[in-house]
């Protein structure tokens, strides 16, 4: 199976939508959730692991269903099921998308935690 085979199997397997290409004034290239209903925006070729690892965190996101945690944890578990789902078919994972990852909901954390840190400060005063 090719990496996009993988993708639209995964898509059918959850019933998940996929849009390719523009719909408002966003871009779909780093893709995105929409929470209201099952569909992942990503207009990238699911053709490299780097890609399907990306389509993947995004699957995870809608399946996981977490929009109601912080940020980072919500990050954090869509990028343990990308990995997760890259075990499962016996692909292996591509270092830089786990480097990536792990910076990515670092990153996360600590804007909010900058953010509760400010909200903190402003009642004190």
């Amino acid at each position: 199976m090719t990496y996009r085979e993988i993708a639209e199997f995964e898509l059918k397997r959850y019933k998940i939508s996929w849009c390719r290409g523009l719909c408002g004034d966003e871009g779909h290239k780093r893709g995105f959730v929409n929470w209201d209903e099952p569909v992942i925006h990503f207009d990238s070729e699911v053709a490299t692991r780097s890609t399907l690892h990306g389509f993947f965190h995004e699957i995870g996101h809608v399946v996981l269903d977490h929009k109601k945690q912080r940020s980072y944890i919500r990050e954090a578990q869509a990028e343990k099921f990308a990995n997760e789902k890259f075990r499962e078919y016996g692909i292996a994972i591509p270092r830089k998308c786990v480097q990536l990852g792990k910076q990515y909901v670092a990153r996360k954390k600590r804007h909010g935690d900058n953010a509760i840190e400010a909200k903190k400060r402003r009642r004190r005063e």
